[in-house]
């Protein structure tokens, strides 16, 4: 009988011990469908099936400041402590959807999911410019972390000639005001520049205009009757230069102009100013007054460097960087008893392209930092054996014409060889020196062919004389710095590009043997970047997808007609 009991206590255990077994089965399995059901996950891919024009979603490995990013997963974006972090930086969402167009999305562990988050935002410059930049998922108490990505300012250049190329025409443009412009002598165009967003900028000595949504609209016009931040209501007489900040939220411009003010007795009055394109606020950051006539006693044009608002300058030729940085021609006129300065007056009115002032004056390409600090950078008038006509600091240099790499590190510019060539200079905002140079008429750079047809096939070594001093008067924006740091330059009927450090160069558009004439068939305006033919194009700047604007027509009177060169789809 008690062997019997026993057996029977046994089997009891037993049943209890796999009873409790499959109790913590089930408690296990509740628990992982639970975690299933709660724990938020990011895609790597996804089928969009059109949505969004894309078809085959992939986690990004890169995005751009100001893209409209997007992540798939389970996301409970609705759900209460639920965010998304990149950088750090908690997003924006501008868009959340549910969408499962095939329904056959499934995780690792084979648990079918029939819905997913779709959610879109704008990448920002607060999550940091880099690589490696953090994302993180957190909802329902846990917190995920998805691959790192990096952000840039633009996108990655592919180094090499890219044969997708094409050439579209934005629109063309004639001035309404083109019989005055013509009768003055003033250029339709003199600054052109774009913003990230591919919206283009331009000035002439009567106006500035912007290039947005397929049409031109005037921002300032001579007579047009302003406002600054210290309620100075102010009149427009003529525009001496403009530039756009990247982002596109502010517009720098320098201007004469009129003012109830004894000032304006017996002297010009010069404005620096920016303006909020938002809510077209206008900021004067430097006002300088320049003496009519001969002066009493002779002045200087001190001080060089520090606080915008102390310095005395009459700006031209303005260009901004992604820091931030302004950067321009300081050409004032100190007060003289013995010159007039209707030479320099007339010099900085005339409205040309490439117009250097050269009349008793500065020549000194400063930049103004995002503090208001203000930084020599190149004092020009160093050509053949004469010096500039007020000595300031900065490096030496013949031109006070530069080129300015986006990114902010570097600016170029021309010094004066023995032979009145070009000497291309690269300086180093950091170093505050100059670190490299090159010969423009110097056959300098080894060709790197992409082209496979011995018809079209560049060969050999090819020199930079396109950024040469001697002929700026006949050329107008033929050379930019690009988003890597290379130099684009239009050669001939092609465009080139030029690695400074490396001293090679590719053909970036048109035909690799146009750089002296177009080949045969490179006639087109638009279409194939090979068969463009860009003699004459005056190249304005990239957007944040590398898109490359440019324009023809600046030297005549015929109207300016503005292009594009992208790949499809950009």
């Amino acid at each position: 009988m008690r062997k019997i009991f026993t057996v029977h206590t046994a089997a009891w255990s037993l049943c209890c011990i796999a009873l409790l077994l499959m109790l913590n089965a089930c408690r296990k399995v509740d628990e992982h469908k639970t975690l299933v059901e709660t724990q938020p996950w990011l895609a790597s891919t996804y089928q969009l099936s059109g949505q969004y024009g894309q078809y085959g979603w992939q986690y990004p490995s890169t995005w751009v400041v100001g893209d409209t990013a997007m992540l798939i997963g389970k996301l409970f974006t609705d759900r209460p402590g639920s965010e998304i972090r990149v950088g750090g930086v908690l997003i924006k969402p501008v868009e959340h959807k549910e969408i499962d167009p095939n329904k056959l999305y499934t995780i690792t562990d084979g648990i079918p999911l029939v819905m997913v988050d779709v959610v879109r935002f704008v990448i920002t410059k607060e999550m940091g410019v880099g690589p490696e930049r953090p994302v993180t998922v957190t909802a329902n108490g846990i917190t995920i972390h998805g691959s790192p990505v990096s952000i840039r300012d633009f996108a990655v250049s592919i180094g090499k000639t890219d044969t997708t190329l094409v050439a579209d025409k934005l629109l063309h443009w004639m001035p309404a005001n083109a019989n005055v412009l013509i009768q003055h002598g003033y250029a339709f165009v003199r600054d052109v520049h774009c913003d990230r967003n591919g919206s283009i900028w331009f000035d002439n000595q009567l106006e500035i205009n912007a290039l947005t949504g397929g049409q031109v609209n005037k921002v300032l016009a001579a007579g047009d009757k302003v406002t600054d931040d210290k309620g100075m209501e102010l009149t427009v007489k003529q525009v001496f230069g403009s530039a756009i900040s990247f982002d596109g939220n502010t517009l720098f411009f320098s201007m004469e102009d009129s003012e109830p003010s004894v000032d304006t007795v017996d002297n010009y009055i010069f404005r620096l100013c920016k303006m909020d394109v938002a809510s077209k606020r206008i900021t004067t950051l430097n006002r300088t007054l320049v003496v009519k006539g001969v002066a009493p006693v002779n002045s200087d044009a001190a001080p060089f460097q520090g606080s915008i608002d102390r310095m005395k300058i009459v700006a031209m030729y303005l260009n901004t960087d992604l820091q931030g940085n302004l950067l321009y021609t300081n050409y004032y006129v100190p007060p003289s008893n013995a010159n007039d300065h209707s030479a320099w007056k007339s010099a900085i009115s005339s409205g040309s392209i490439n117009q250097e002032v050269w009349a008793d004056n500065l020549l000194l390409i400063s930049r103004m930092d995002m503090t208001g600090k203000v930084t020599p950078l190149m004092n020009a008038g160093y050509a053949a054996n004469n010096t500039p006509p007020i000595m300031a600091p900065g490096a030496h240099v013949a031109s006070s014409l530069c080129f300015v790499d986006p990114l902010g590190r570097y600016v170029y510019g021309m010094a004066d060889v023995d032979d009145w060539r070009t000497l291309i200079v690269k300086y180093d905002t950091q170093e505050e020196d100059i670190i490299a140079s090159v010969k423009a008429a110097a056959a300098a750079f080894s060709f790197r062919s992409y082209d496979t047809l011995p018809d079209t096939k560049g060969r050999g070594m090819m020199d930079l004389s396109v950024v040469d001093w001697t002929g700026m008067l006949y050329a107008f924006n033929n050379m930019m710095v690009l988003s890597d740091g290379s130099i684009l330059a239009v050669k001939g009927a092609s465009l080139y590009n030029f690695d400074f450090e490396q001293r090679t160069v590719f053909c970036y558009a048109g035909v690799e043997n146009g750089n002296n004439a177009a080949a045969p068939g490179q006639d087109k305006l638009t279409g194939k970047a090979k068969w463009v033919d860009f003699s004459g194009a005056a190249l304005i700047g990239q957007d944040k997808q590398n898109t490359v604007y440019y324009c023809q027509g600046v030297w005549g009177t015929d109207g300016i007609d503005f292009y594009k060169l992208h790949s499809p789809g950009k």
